[in-house]
Parts: C-alpha cells; structure tokens; sequence
C-alpha cells in the first residue's frame, strides 16, 4: 500500500510547486514545459551540492520523525509549547544530550519552531503528528518505521532479482508480506493502523467524487479492518457491503463493525480472491488499494473473475494511486511502488491510468470510465453491458 499525505502550505520550493501545477497539464504541454527547462539549464550555473542532501540524509531524516513519534514529542509540545530543552528531556525520560540531538534534527527538518530557548510544534507537525488528533498520520510513520524501513535495505537486491527479498526480515514461509503479518500480532496491528489511517483519507475522496447511489450490494476485496465498507455504507444509506479478505483480517473487521454498530450494513468473508468465489448477488466489485500489489497477469485474472461474477449492468472499481500516462511521474508512484517489489509481493507496482483501462477492455467491460481524484488518486469504473 502506497502513502497519500495532504501537502502542507509550509511545505515545497518553487520548483517542486511548479512541477505540481504542470504535472496537472495535457501529455503534450508537459513535454514541451520539461523540454524548455532542460534547455535553460544548460545555461544555468549547477546546482549546488547541498541538493543531494536530502538524498543522502534521508535515513536520518525519517529516522529523526520516528523517534520524535514514538517518544510522543509532538503530543507534548501540543499539549505544553514552549518548553525548553531540558524541559522536554525530563518529560520524555530521555537525558538532554540526546534531547538536543532530537531537538535539533526536528527544528531544521521544520517539524518544530524554536524560539529564544524554547520549542513548539510547527504547523504541520500540529497537524499530522500528534497521536489521537483527527487525521494524524502516527500510525503511518509506525508503519513505515517497523515494517517497510528493514525490508527497503533490500530493495537493490530485489531489483536485480525482480522479488521481495525484503520479506526474509519478517519470520514464515508464505510468499507476501500479507500473510507472513497473521504470524506476527503486533506487527499486523500496526499495518492495519497505517491502512486505516491512509482509508480515512483515501475513503473521503471516494465517497464524494464516485456515485455510489444506486449500487445495493458491494464486495470490498481486500476490504482489510472494515473502516472501507463501513465509511461507504454511512455515505450511500442502501448500500450493504461485504469485506472480502484473509480469515485473520476479517477477525478484526468484524470487531470493528461491531463495535461501530454496522453488523447490519456491513459483514465480512474469509476467502482468497485467487482461489475462492467472490461472494454472490453483488452489484459492485471494489478493487481499493489493491491493484498496485500484484502482477499484470494477476491483475487481469481479477477484472476477468469479476466481470463474470457480475450481472450485466453490474460495476467494477479500480481505486488506487496513479502514474502518469507518461511514466514520469508523480513522486507518490515513485515512492510507493519500491515497497511492491521489496516487500509486499514482488510483483506489484503503481501502474499507469491506461494500463487499468486496456486491462478493463480487454476483460470485457463495454464501458470504462475515468475519474481523477486529488492527491494523486484515481478511480476506474468499468460496467458490464
């Protein structure tokens, strides 16, 4: 599962603002804008070398974020600004040489303000990164930190071997990191948290830009914790919706719904959308998240499963992260397809808007249809005739 923040307002340089606003331009238009900037800077002096430094210090940076998140330094400063530093190091329970280390890592990456000599949660920080505020992304830096940061040291290697080598740091002999999590409890926890985190998100756009209004039953394939089917189910009131995912997944789905007080719009089955028959009288098969896992050839075996399993008329949804058409772009396709190779299956990747509707065409769908959402995300809806 690729990673879908909002931007910041205090976030990005010019250049990377600019390339934003032409990323959103016709194919054409963005070849001529790159076109024109190679030529002019052939005329520019080189950058400086202080450009790589992201690049380089990347492992520190990330690194500085999670240890602020798991010492709850953010949850502090939003709860008490203005401390000092050796305030905080008696709060956190950590001595002040390291605090300053911390401090420092956080003031210049822009997570903190300091002034004089006391610190306070920038903005953003206030945001995203105190655990318990509405739309915080702790859990995804969890994720990140526990999970997908030990396996992305094998990522060179798994190139050259075209397989997620990444997965011999977590114990079992299944071939996914999806199934090796049901032997590891609190790691599995922790990656539904960051699922969770990233539907609320993703769930949001879905429910506003694609009309699910006249869909009575839908199947949530790799429907994961629930929290998909159930934010759908509250939007579009005669909707039901099932969770189709693996039997220690569904476990926790019914949990949740439960505890949501769902049980009667929304219920979940244990089976392998591979081996085992979608569940039956469905309307709408929803694809969230879960193409960018597998292969092409697999990916094409699904829409063929789902066309048949559907009624005419009835609908499929392809909703994920998109690459550009073009294959130059965004940085969220850049970012999220490693951890598809290194980690989760080996296989997967954020494909290409046409990829999905060639591979739609081609298992049958009459009409297929386009729908692009902000942060990258889109939506292809395909209904058979």
């Amino acid at each position: 599962m690729s990673i879908a923040i909002e931007p910041s307002v205090e976030s990005s340089g010019s250049a990377s603002r600019q390339e934003s606003r032409v990323a959103g331009t016709p194919g054409p238009l963005r070849r001529i804008w790159r076109g024109l900037r190679a030529t002019a800077e052939k005329f520019l002096p080189a950058p400086p070398i202080e450009q790589i430094y992201p690049l380089l210090g990347g492992h520190i940076y990330f690194q500085t974020l999670s240890a602020a998140v798991q010492l709850d330094l953010f949850t502090l400063l939003n709860k008490r600004p203005g401390l000092t530093c050796e305030e905080i190091s008696a709060r956190l329970g950590i001595q002040e040489k390291p605090a300053r280390i911390l401090l420092l890592g956080c003031t210049t990456l822009g997570l903190l303000r300091k002034t004089d000599a006391t610190y306070a949660n920038s903005r953003l920080s206030d945001r995203l990164l105190v655990r318990g505020a509405p739309g915080n992304i702790v859990a995804v830096v969890e994720w990140q930190h526990f999970i997908n940061y030990r396996a992305m040291y094998h990522f060179c290697d798994s190139i050259k071997a075209n397989k997620n080598l990444g997965l011999s740091e977590f114990d079992g002999q299944e071939s996914t990191l999806y199934e090796r999590l049901a032997h590891h409890p609190e790691l599995e926890r922790i990656f539904q948290d960051a699922m969770q985190g990233i539907s609320i998100q993703a769930n949001a756009m879905l429910a506003r830009y694609v009309d699910l209004s006249h869909v009575r039953r839908l199947v949530d394939v790799g429907g994961g914790n629930g929290t998909n089917a159930m934010a759908l189910a509250s939007h579009f009131p005669n909707l039901h919706a099932t969770v189709f995912d693996a039997p220690s997944v569904c476990q926790i789905a019914r949990h949740n719904v439960a505890s949501a007080g769902m049980a009667s719009r929304v219920d979940a089955v244990a089976g392998d959308c591979f081996e085992d028959d979608f569940p039956a009288n469905v309307d709408c098969i929803l694809f969230c998240h879960f193409f960018t896992i597998w292969s092409e050839d697999k990916n094409r075996y699904l829409l063929r499963k789902a066309y048949d399993a559907l009624a005419p008329g009835g609908s499929v949804i392809v909703f994920n992260m998109m690459q550009s058409d073009d294959e130059t772009g965004p940085l969220t396709a850049a970012m999220g397809s490693p951890y598809f190779l290194t980690l989760a299956t080996g296989e997967g990747m954020l494909y290409t808007w046409r990829e999905y509707q060639t591979w739609m065409r081609d298992a049958g769908f009459a009409t297929v249809r386009t729908q692009k959402l902000p942060r990258d995300h889109g939506a292809i809806i395909g209904v058979k005739g």
